[in-house]
């Protein structure tokens, strides 16, 4: 019983964490006598057990690094704060747009057009102009000089209208796509015109009626493939009008024709004629009670 006793006195130091006193005690033991010592010293050694048990109570050391890291936050947010400053210091580009206003002064390109207005004026520009007028005049001296055009149906237009005997006359229009010749002036006047042309380029707004043209009724280009004018004299009039007259080739016949011409020379030579041709006299005699056989001719150069 006293052994169980003093381990119920150890249990209860190790609980209140202290070193209990040092005691005796003395009990009697059986018939022989025997006496026996408990000594509460031996017990020590188990309260210092418990000491070293009760050591990993002081966790609470590292408690106060986690109050410290708290602090290494507190820093980098002061950190942040210092690059706001850095945009506080920005506006020096300010400055720039000080400058920009004094570049904004100078939308004067409104002061500039008025100068501009002003440098140029009118009278100034006209006296210049009188210059080229003068250059005029000597172009005027080289087109009195001899003067070569060649005629291409770029620059120059061969058209003929033929009509329908009768009430209805119905005109129908065709012209020459291709050829090729040439206009030469002396002097201000016209001294010979060339053409020689393709009659298988006869165009006209209807493809039949352009196919019936090439047959043998009318051009028959196949036997005759060219048609040619060389004129053999031009006079002038007291109006200025010249009178071309020239050798006009068609078919198998070849005919002296005579036409009046409004010419003009320069640097270039422009003619405009109209006259009337027989087609009857060059073999083209197909039907004349139902196509009439006077076919009006135009002929313009420089067009």
């Amino acid at each position: 019983m006293l052994r169980l006793f003093g381990l119920l006195m150890i249990a209860g130091i190790v609980c209140l964490g202290c070193k209990p006193p040092e005691t005796e005690t003395t009990s009697s033991g059986d018939a022989d006598g025997e006496t026996e010592k408990v000594v509460a010293t031996e017990s020590l050694p188990s309260p210092e057990k418990p000491e070293e048990a009760a050591m990993p109570e002081e966790p609470a050391k590292p408690e106060e690094p986690k109050a410290e890291t708290p602090k290494p936050e507190e820093k980098p947010a002061e950190k942040p704060a210092e690059p706001m400053e850095t945009p506080q210091e920005e506006p020096k580009p300010e400055a720039t747009p000080e400058v920009d206003p004094n570049a904004a002064a100078q939308p004067t390109p409104a002061d500039s057009v008025e100068g501009l207005m002003d440098e140029a004026p009118a009278p100034e520009a006209k006296a210049e102009m009188a210059k080229p007028e003068e250059t005029t005049e000597t172009v005027a001296v080289e087109a009195s000089g001899p003067v070569e055009m060649k005629l291409t149906p770029d620059n120059t237009l061969i058209q003929f209208v033929g009509t329908h005997v009768g009430d209805k006359p119905d005109p129908r229009t065709g012209k020459f796509g291709k050829f090729s010749g040439t206009a030469k002036a002396a002097d201000g006047k016209l001294t010979a015109v060339m053409v020689t042309i393709d009659a298988t380029s006869i165009e006209t707004e209807f493809e039949k009626l352009t196919n019936h043209l090439k047959s043998p009724d009318f051009f028959d280009v196949r036997a005759h493939p060219e048609a040619k004018f060389e004129s053999t004299k031009i006079e002038y009039g007291d109006d200025g009008t010249a009178k071309i007259t020239g050798d006009l080739t068609m078919l198998k016949e070849t005919k002296s024709v005579s036409f009046p011409a409004k010419v003009t020379v320069g640097k270039d030579i422009k003619l405009d004629a109209e006259f009337v041709i027989d087609r009857v006299e060059f073999g083209m005699d197909y039907s004349p009670d139902k196509v009439s056989k006077d076919v009006t001719m135009t002929i313009k150069v420089g067009k």
